[in-house]
């Protein structure tokens, strides 16, 4: 009989293997899509924080620019007013006065060509030199850099400049904001106003650029520094912006680079490790028309970015795991499916081992039965033509007639006839009646190799190669005698079966469960139809068998407690194999 393997199909195998490695690669393709997704949003986000940054401190530039040149058009036409008054009639104290009061300015000085200081109004004399404040505080209306009052009073009386306008400058006491214009005398000298400036330090400090990077660092969560450094100035703001400053100057100022938009080819962008967390940080000029007026540091923190990495991670280890859990109840419920079709075919085939061996056993009663029968009548025919060859045929040196010579050779016929039957009826008695087992623990590649030995003649008589692999045979319990009877019988049919110049392959080998010794043949196969008579009592298919060989080798083998089971495919051959359990002392 033949025993399906247990073991699942191998494209049941395959497949659920298919849906593990599919299942992870999509998990994977979506964490990190997700990632990709949530630092292309941190980019834009960065981007859209340096283009407001930059319109803000263009605006606050332009804005106070606007009032600043303003300011100083009035104190302009003002100080050209006073210049025509005073080529004409000259300037009065009163009318100084009058001018300062009814212009809201805060001085007017006239200095003579010597630089001497004629009259004042208002405040009294210039302030001493104030330093530049930030942004667009640092040029006069025309672009020049000049310092204060005390240089506008300088350019005229060299005469270098015939009109001027500071920059917005602090008070003598530090009280407030001042501008200053004047224009060159006619006669020489100059006349110098001076008005208050407030409004324009006011809107520079409401849209100062230090105040807006401030305001984004404590509304915007995620920005955990920016930091904008100028020639001679640096502002930073944010949580993480003073350890920032102290990482960057060190080993590992740049870490993993993220590859960022064309639109954005002038940044650069680096994960870093700051203050203890990670962190996305951003490098490039402020403003991207004036690369040269400012260099911008954003960092926005990663940590949002690890939390989804961590949940999509968590969704792909999760959806793994019901992958996993729903293939390993398919694999058992395909595993419970095949043992059950197994034990329904072990449970078939012992069904008709049952019914072979209740058929044996009634067949080996009949046959004893027979054989006890006919082996008196064989005795006395075999005595009767023993006496006749005594008293019938002459002895020797007696002349030979031919009707002594037939009688001879029906005698001869007779012997020969009751010694076959003879035998056959003891074939039947030792099927009827086997010999008791006497097991016993044996090196069974010993005993293997003794079997192919004796077997190698008939093998070379029937022009067929013999092949021993036994080298993985282990020790075995049986009866030595009659397990190499068994082995003979098989190995005689594997003859038979194979043509001149074939192999047969005797091998062994050791499992859990015992030991495995097969018999294998080139020759023709069984056809599927004669597979569960092969091992009936007086079934066979050669013209001179008696179906008693493979009858008593089932039986001999049943008896060791192992099992005879039969692989056979049609053109390709017969592998007989014997399943003997493991040794033991019992």
């Amino acid at each position: 009989m033949t025993t399906p393997r247990a073991q699942l199909p191998w494209r049941l195998r395959a497949a659920v293997l298919l849906l593990i490695v599919g299942a992870a690669a999509v998990g994977w393709y979506d964490y990190r899509a997700t990632r990709r997704d949530l630092l292309t949003l941190l980019v834009d986000q960065a981007a859209s924080l340096r283009q407001a940054v930059a319109a803000a401190a263009r605006s606050a530039d332009l804005a106070t620019g606007q009032m600043q040149a303003m300011l100083a058009a009035r104190l302009l036409d003002n100080a050209r007013f006073l210049g025509q008054i005073d080529r004409r009639e000259g300037l009065s104290q009163r009318y100084l006065d009058d001018v300062v009061r009814e212009n809201r300015l805060l001085r007017v000085t006239v200095f003579s060509a010597a630089g001497e200081r004629e009259r004042s109004a208002g405040l009294g004399g210039p302030p001493p030199w104030a330093g530049r404040g930030f942004g667009a505080f640092g040029r006069d209306s025309a672009g020049r850099g000049a310092t204060g009052p005390a240089s506008v009073v300088q350019r005229l009386l060299t005469g270098s400049e015939t009109e001027t306008v500071s920059e917005v400058h602090g008070s003598r006491w530090g009280t407030g904001w001042r501008l200053s214009a004047g224009i060159r005398r006619a006669g020489g000298g100059a006349i110098v106003l001076n008005a208050d400036a407030e409004d324009i330090a006011d809107l520079q400090r409401q849209a100062t650029l230090d105040r807006l990077l401030a305001d984004i660092a404590a509304r915007a969560a995620e920005v955990a520094y920016v930091i904008v450094e100028g020639d001679s100035a640096r502002s930073a703001h944010g949580r993480l912006a003073d350890a920032a400053l102290r990482a960057d100057t060190s080993a590992d100022a740049d870490g993993a680079p993220v590859t960022l938009a064309p639109a954005l080819s002038d940044l650069t962008a680096h994960e870093r490790l700051i203050g203890g967390g990670p962190i996305l940080e951003f490098r490039g000029p402020l403003d991207a028309t004036r690369p040269e007026a400012a260099s911008l540091r954003l960092g926005l923190s990663l940590d949002g970015l690890r939390a989804a990495e961590r949940r999509s991670l968590t969704r792909l280890v999760l959806s793994l795991l019901v992958v996993l859990g729903l293939s390993t109840v398919v694999l058992a419920f395909a595993g419970l499916r095949q043992a059950h079709g197994e034990l329904r075919v072990q449970h078939a085939h012992a069904q008709d081992a049952l019914r072979r061996r209740d058929r044996l056993s009634a067949m080996g009663e009949l046959a004893s039965t027979v054989a006890h029968e006919v082996r008196n009548p064989l005795n006395a025919i075999g005595m009767s033509v023993q006496r006749l060859r005594r008293e019938f045929l002459p002895g020797a040196g007696l002349p030979e007639t031919p009707e002594l010579a037939e009688q001879r050779e029906l005698l001869d016929v007779l012997t020969a006839e009751t010694t076959r039957l003879n035998r056959i009826v003891q074939q039947f008695l030792e099927y009827a009646r086997p010999p008791r087992l006497a097991p016993r623990p044996v090196d069974l590649r010993a005993l293997l190799t003794e079997v192919a030995t004796g077997a190698a003649s008939l093998a070379a008589s029937r022009g067929v190669t013999l092949e021993a692999r036994v080298d993985g045979a282990g020790e075995a319990t049986v009866d030595p005698d009659q397990f190499r009877q068994a082995l003979d019988n098989l190995l005689r049919n594997a003859f038979e079966a194979s043509s001149a110049g074939a192999a047969v392959v005797l091998s062994a080998e050791s499992a859990d469960d015992g030991v495995r010794v097969i018999v294998e043949d080139r020759g023709p196969g069984i056809p599927p139809d004669q597979v569960p008579r092969i091992f009936d009592l007086y079934f066979t298919t050669k013209p001179d068998g008696t179906g008693v060989g493979l009858a008593v080798t089932h039986q001999i083998i049943e008896a060791h407690g192992g099992l005879l089971e039969v692989d056979t495919e049609l053109g390709r051959g017969t592998r007989m194999i014997i399943r003997l359990p493991a040794a033991s002392d019992d």
